[in-house]
């Protein structure tokens, strides 16, 4: 049984009674730790017995996560953790019953039993987190102009490589922005998602189009996809693609490409797009606005929250890192950098007034495939041939 995302049940131990108290708790995992924010009622027993008695353990019927509780401050509304917690739950049940508290309870896991790792705690929450945002994915997409440059970049590249009549798979599809838009070029994706509200949303988008002869739709973590595939009677397939997402928080990224790989017909493409270790225009932009820390801030993973954007556990990657854990699978073919010289979408702010931008945009599109400028953007774009 895949644990919920959105509850965990904790247990501490009375100051009086010296007996378990349960209770159930939302929570974030971010670092290795999980954390636990307590409502903005009155005094809150639960909290009180581990500032006495910092011993927790957070479980469900079928795991126990013992650990050590810390409780913290909050730096202010503009918290990272804060903001990651509002994002997961939702503006309005974070005011609700959170605001105006400024402390949260930070666990250290110490040891975990039962059939639950901590890899599937954060699948848990990353299936929260993106059915929570489902309904305005898109305009956090379309609304911003960077984001859109990411996926136009990447939706060139995938018509250029896939064929019309081919069967392709997608991993973290969200609401199919590239789904689609590969469907109206004649090829069949298998779309394949975490989130099943994010896969409602592309079902409807899909028969609004049309294209629902095209569009299969998978609910699936990615360690799962090759078995539920197998059980549909699909064993072989003609390419996969991943972009902007999926392969920076899967924690079991080695078994993915293995599977992909016993997928994939030979000789066929399996295109990434990766948010990447180093950032030029990033770099440069922190380094003139004097913020070393933001600097190296991709340098450890997983990227520490407040530092990503992405507010969920989240891993940045080289280009070499992704050849290493390929290597024997697939065979890098092509890479493309992308947002080299132009912003990031979380520094889309900076963007330039319209003639600059232009010249920025024909500058980045001429050396996106040149080294070491392929290496540099943003997020890169990499094709890698099944061998």
């Amino acid at each position: 049984m895949q644990p919920s995302g959105e509850y965990l049940r904790l247990r501490t131990i009375g100051r009086r009674s010296r007996t378990p108290h349960d209770v159930i708790v939302r929570f974030l995992t971010t670092d290795g730790k999980i954390v636990v924010f307590p409502q903005n009622a009155a005094r809150q027993d639960w909290v009180a017995n581990l500032e006495e008695n910092p011993n927790a353990e957070v479980f469900s019927a079928d795991f126990t996560v013992k650990g050590t509780a810390r409780i913290r401050e909050i730096s202010g509304l503009k918290d990272p953790l804060l903001s990651a917690f509002t994002r997961k739950y939702g503006e309005r049940e974070v005011k609700k019953r959170y605001w105006g508290q400024h402390r949260y309870v930070e666990i250290e896991i110490t040891s975990t039993t039962g059939s639950l790792d901590y890899a599937q705690l954060v699948y848990a929450e990353l299936e929260a987190a993106f059915d929570g945002v489902a309904e305005n994915y898109d305009h956090h997409i379309m609304d911003n102009e960077m984001n859109l440059w990411l996926r136009n970049r990447s939706v060139s590249l995938l018509k250029r490589t896939f064929k019309p009549g081919e069967t392709v798979l997608e991993i973290g599809c969200g609401t199919g922005t590239e789904t689609l838009a590969l469907a109206r070029h004649g090829v069949s994706v298998i779309a394949c998602d975490i989130s099943s509200k994010m896969l409602q949303v592309l079902s409807k988008k899909a028969s609004d189009a049309n294209l629902d002869d095209k569009v299969t739709t998978l609910h699936a973590r990615p360690y799962e996809i090759r078995e539920k595939l197998m059980l549909q009677g699909i064993a072989e397939i003609d390419g996969a693609y991943s972009t902007y997402g999926a392969i920076n928080t899967d924690p079991f990224l080695p078994q993915l490409f293995k599977d992909l790989a016993s997928m994939i017909r030979p000789r066929g493409d399996f295109i990434i797009g990766v948010w990447n270790k180093y950032c030029l225009s990033e770099i440069l932009g922190y380094a003139l606005r004097m913020r070393p820390n933001m600097i190296v801030a991709r340098m450890r993973n997983p990227v520490p929250v407040g530092k990503s954007r992405f507010c969920i556990a989240s891993n940045a990657y080289s280009v070499g890192t992704m050849r290493s854990l390929m290597e024997g699978l697939f065979k890098l073919k092509e890479v493309r950098g992308v947002e080299i010289f132009l912003p990031p979408s979380n520094l889309v702010r900076y963007l330039p007034p319209r003639p600059l931008e232009d010249a920025l945009k024909r500058l980045d599109t001429s050396i996106e495939t040149h080294y070491p400028w392929n290496r540099l953007g943003d997020h890169f774009l990499a094709v890698c041939e099944r061998v």
